[in-house]
This record gives structure tokens, C-alpha cells and sequence, in this order.
């Protein structure tokens, strides 16, 4: 983050003499007192080159000059050469006639792992090629150092959009951007869009991924018609609900990759239109604002908005926004769109909040509402971060900046990372917050309450979402403690029951860190897992979460997980879900330590 907000932490280590208990003389005096001991003295770290400090220095002193003259010029460029050569390989280059190829590659890789292991070969376990910093979380994950890695990175093309079944069928590598570039000038859009670009449908339908319309249709994970995965062995297999792969279809969202590799996903698709009516409706209570979110998503389809969020300001306002299709007139194009998306109009969030002073011209109430371009509606926070740009470039949504130097978009999370040192990511763990909560609905004043007591840092954002019972192929997520309804012949899954749960996303800094106060983090994070295991929600794996490996089993439902691990060989082949999405901090690992701060 900008170093005026957030000042990383001093270093320790070989090259501070303040931070080593003996002293100056204490390599000396370690060996003597390890001598009397009768214990080898420890080795003696090697110091830091100079040219590694002086370049430590200066990212970590200068973090906002970094962001603004090296990451956000280089993800312009980047984005720009990698969007023309994006153009040029959707418009010339694609092969989805040469999938059948690649796949038989992977399966090509795998055999030969499994072959070397049954032969008694070190050979650790297997992991995809795609780099670990190009994941669109806050942590670099460091598990894949130590696995076999096969090559997928060339597993990148949509193969098919069928527009009888209203499906896309995608390699795992396929993008955000892609998707909405070839499907929305069709009129479709996938069911579940995610907003963020860079984010793969593989990463999507592996893990996990939620929109505004996720009241009405669940998690992406509700919207996947099948899985293409290769196992252990070898063997691809082809896994819906309902054949005979069905146990592994249900484990397969969240488990990350670590039950196979994926190499195709069929997700379904919605007809859309150019542009939505968006209503933005300000409430001037918790109370108010829980209540009205709540009347809103449970209403029935044909009468519940289309797409509904909430973006919470303070503890008692919020602006809940509610948007529906429209058909537009000429003159509406003219008189009443609004590009949210181009590059010298203020961050979205930021509009949205000057709902609190106006009133709607057409019902009277308070608020306003109007047309948005459905592209731009899905990619409304990508120029932001959410509002996450505010912290990296505090003069962002600035006019001068906006209309000057707004066409440089936002820089790349990436990149952000590549320039991080360990000290600045131990900082965005103790310093800054990344958290998405799944809850149910009932306990979303509640939630507000404990992120407002514990963080106070705002805006936060509100997702309403569909949780479904599944039965026995149930996955990760227990089926919901209550119903709130049950789908009828023409909803998401007929005859399924579902509750109504809500995402509370927490992005940015403490107000305790901007007054420059202690803030402690390990309480305050400590405090939201337990009550989050308490009320039968979810924590979102991406974040930088303090979960032990017992209290991550305890939050989410490993039963069939398990028994699919130890059928498929997967066990052997593959991390376990929790390996590859713990924190690689060692500020985060609570594993073998007592539990404490969490009351």
C-alpha cells in the first residue's frame, strides 16, 4: 500500500544489529554460552548485500512512487500488448480443433509422473505450470516449489458456445475479458459473471466465484454443466451431476485443482441486453439496510432485481444497488447512459455514494437511478480494485488525475506483487485487511456489527448468495441450517432447497492503522473466523486467513473430499485443499500453537 498509509514494518534479521538480543558482540557471546550449554551455537546468517538492502530500502520507503511511475505504466503496456495479441490469437490463432491434442499431453506428463513414482522415484506431487504471482489474490502462494509441475499453460481457448443448451465450453486458462469479448456482442453472458478480468474460468470453477445475481442462482459452482478432469492415473474422466462421476463433480468446486487437473469446464449461459436500469437505493441504518436486503433477495423470480449488491460507507449507511434489463430509446442513449467505465469518470464506488444526497426524479424517493452499459456494469470495479486504488494512488479519483491520467487504468495485482518484498506483505497481513465472509442472511447485521467493532474500515461490500442442498454430493458446503426456499421447475435446481446467505467483503485499511494506532490483527481476524465457524459460514480461501489445518476441516465439509482423495490416488498426487491455499507467511501459521485472542 502507499507508504503514507501504510509504513511496512522494520526488518529483522542479520543486517539489524537492534533487533538481536546479544548485542553487538553476540555472535561471540552465542558461541560461548552455547558452549557451556553443550550446544552447537546457531549458524550465523549471511549478511544482506548492499545493492539487496538499498533496493529493499526503496520499495519499501517509496511504495506509492513505485505503484504510480513503474507497476502502472507497466500493466499499461502490458495491457495493451497483451491486448492486441489477445485480438490477434482470438482472431486468427485459436485451435479448439487441437484441444484433444493438449489434453492428451497432460495425460501424456501425468502417466509419466505416475510411472516414475510406482517406480520408487522421488517425485513429490503434481501442480499445474501457471505462475503462482499471477493469481488475482493478495498471497503469492509458495507451495509449488516443492511439486512436479505439468505444463497447461497452453490451455487457453473457448471451444464451443452453444447457444441451443445456452452453454460455453472453456480450457481452464480462458479469462474474464475473453468471455464478455465473444460473448456478450452474441447477447450471452455467462450465469455467474465475475466482474475482475484477469480471473480464469478454471480458477472460477475450481474454487469459487460470486456476482450480484447469485441470489438468484448460487455460486458459479451452481452454473457448471461438467467437468473435463484428468486423475492421478492418467485417466480422463467427464463428471456431471448425475453420472457416474457425480461424487466427484460435487468436490470439485473448492477443491482447487487438487483432485485432478481440469481440462475443460461447460458453464451455462444467460441471454442479456445491452443495458441495465440500475436503482440506487441509500438506507440510513443497519437495521434499514439489512432488512430491505433481505425482502429483496428472497423475492421470486420475475420480482427479485436482477442483479442486487449492497455498498456499506459507514456503520449506519449503505446504498443498496438494484438492476434490471432494459430496452433503451435513442434519446435514453443520449440523454441518460452512463459509461461508468471510461477512464475520466469517477471510480464507481465512488458515484454510487452520492446517492446519499439526491433524490429519484421519477419515484420521488431518496436516490436516483440509470442506464449502464452491461459491459461496463460487469467490469465496474476493475479500473478500482473495488476501492483498493485509493490506498495504492490516494489521488486516483482525483479530476485532474481521472481526465490525465485515468487512460492508465489501474495498475496490475501481479505486478504489485512481483515489487512487494516480505516485509510489505507482512504488512498487508498486520496493516491491511482482504476478507470475504459467507454467512447466512440472518446474520448479516450481526457481521456488520463485528467488522465495524473489529476493522472499522469502510466501504465493505454485501453479496447476497443462494446456497444449495445437494444431498449426498453435497462437496465442501453443508447444506444450509435454514431454508429459505426451494426452486421450482423453471429455477437454477428444481426441487432444490437453498438458503439465503450474504458475502461480507472487507478491502483496505483499518481506521486504528490511518490514525496511526495499534491495530491488532491477529485478534481481530481471530475473532471473525470463530464467529464465522459459529454462525455455519465460509471464509473465501484467497484471503490471508489464520485458520489452522483442524479449524479450516471444522468450517468446511472434507468427508466425501476425502474418500474421493484416497479412491483416486489423488492423495499421493496432489497438495491437500488446504496446503495450497494457507498463507505462506509465517505470521499466519498457528499450526501446532495454542489458540489464543479468539474471544
Amino acid at each position: 500500500c502507499h507508504e503514507g498509509v501504510l509504513p511496512p514494518p522494520r526488518r529483522s534479521g542479520s543486517d539489524s544489529r537492534e533487533s538481536c538480543p546479544m548485542g553487538a558482540n553476540g555472535k561471540a557471546n552465542g558461541v560461548k554460552n552455547g558452549e557451556a550449554n553443550g550446544e552447537s551455537a546457531p549458524p550465523t546468517p549471511k549478511e544482506q548485500p548492499m545493492w539487496l538492502t538499498v533496493l529493499h530500502y526503496v520499495l519499501e520507503e517509496h511504495r506509492g512512487k513505485i505503484n504510480f511511475f513503474i507497476v502502472l505504466p507497466l500493466s499499461f503496456m502490458y495491457d495493451l500488448v497483451w491486448g492486441w495479441r489477445d485480438w490477434f490469437y482470438e482472431t486468427f490463432c485459436t485451435t479448439p480443433h487441437l484441444h484433444g491434442e493438449r489434453v492428451a499431453e497432460v495425460q501424456r506428463q501425468v502417466k509419466e509422473w505416475r510411472a516414475r513414482k510406482d517406480a520408487g522415484e522421488e517425485v513429490g506431487k503434481m501442480c499445474t505450470d501457471r505462475r503462482p504471482w499471477l493469481t488475482m489474490g493478495p498471497a503469492t502462494r509458495t507451495f509449488k516449489k516443492d511439486c512436479r509441475k505439468i505444463k497447461c499453460s497452453g490451455m487457453c481457448d473457448i471451444l464451443k458456445v452453444d447457444e441451443g443448451k445456452m452453454t460455453v465450453t472453456c480450457e481452464p486458462l480462458v479469462n474474464m475479458g475473453h468471455l464478455t469479448r465473444v460473448l456478450l456482442p452474441r447477447g450471452f453472458a455467462l450465469k455467474i459473471q465475475i466482474e475482475m478480468e484477469d480471473i480464469t474460468i478454471g480458477g472460477l470453477s475450481m474454487g469459487l466465484g460470486m456476482e450480484t445475481n447469485s441470489h438468484r442462482f448460487g455460486l458459479i459452482q451452481e452454473c457448471i454443466r461438467s467437468y473435463d478432469l484428468v486423475l492421478s492415473n492418467g485417466e480422463l474422466v467427464h463428471c456431471t451431476r448425475d453420472n457416474e462421476h457425480k461424487d466427484i463433480f460435487g468436490c470439485l468446486a473448492w477443491s482447487c485443482g487438487t483432485l485432478g487437473f481440469l481440462v475443460a469446464v461447460e458453464v451455462d449461459l444467460v441471454r442479456v441486453k445491452p443495458y441495465i436500469r440500475a436503482r440506487y437505493l441509500p438506507c440510513f441504518s443497519q437495521e434499514e439496510h439489512c432488512q430491505k436486503m433481505k425482502e429483496l433477495s428472497l423475492l421470486p423470480e420475475g420480482q427479485t432485481p436482477q442483479y442486487l449488491e449492497s455498498t456499506v460507507y459507514s456503520r449506519d449507511k449503505a446504498v443498496i444497488q438494484a438492476c434490471d434489463f432494459v430496452d433503451i430509446t435513442w434519446w435514453q442513449w443520449l440523454t441518460e447512459v452512463n459509461s461508468v467505465n471510461l477512464w475520466y469518470k469517477p471510480y464507481y464506488y465512488k458515484w454510487v455514494e452520492t446517492a446519499f444526497g439526491r433524490t429519484n426524479a421519477r419515484t420521488g424517493e431518496a436516490g436516483f437511478e440509470e442506464i449502464l452499459p452491461i459491459k461496463h456494469y460487469y467490469h465496474r470495479y476493475t479500473r478500482s480494485i473495488f476501492w483498493e486504488l485509493n490506498d495504492l494512488i490516494p489521488f486516483g479519483n482525483s479530476p485532474l488525475y481521472r481526465y490525465f491520467f485515468g487512460w492508465l487504468g489501474a495498475p496490475k495485482v501481479a505486478f504489485l506483487k512481483i515489487f512487494m518484498t516480505k516485509a510489505i506483505r507482512e504488512s498487508v497481513v498486520t496493516k491491511h485487511v482482504v476478507q470475504d465472509i459467507i454467512v447466512p442472511v440472518d446474520s448479516m447485521q450481526e457481521g456488520l456489527q463485528l467488522f465495524h467493532d473489529e476493522m472499522d474500515l469502510y466501504p465493505l461490500l454485501v453479496f447476497p448468495i443462494r446456497i444449495y442442498d445437494h444431498g449426498s454430493t453435497q462437496g465442501f458446503l453443508r447444506a444450509p441450517r435454514r431454508v429459505d426456499g426451494v426452486d421450482g421447475p423453471e429455477g437454477q435446481h428444481p426441487g432444490k432447497q437453498w438458503g439465503m446467505y450474504v458475502d461480507l467483503g472487507a478491502y483496505g485499511v483499518p481506521q486504528a492503522v490511518r490514525d496511526k494506532k495499534h491495530w491488532d490483527f491477529e485478534k481481530a481476524l481471530l475473532r471473525m473466523e470463530q464467529w464465522t465457524r459459529d454462525q455455519g459460514g465460509y471464509q473465501c480461501f484467497y484471503t490471508d486467513f489464520l485458520l489452522t489445518r483442524d479449524e479450516y476441516r471444522e468450517m468446511f465439509d472434507h468427508s466425501n473430499y476425502d474418500k474421493l482423495r484416497e479412491r483416486t490416488g489423488a492423495k499421493e498426487a496432489f497438495p491437500e485443499v488446504y496446503d495450497k491455499v494457507r498463507p505462506e507467511l509465517a505470521v499466519c501459521d498457528r499450526n501446532g500453537k495454542a489458540k489464543t485472542k479468539a474471544n
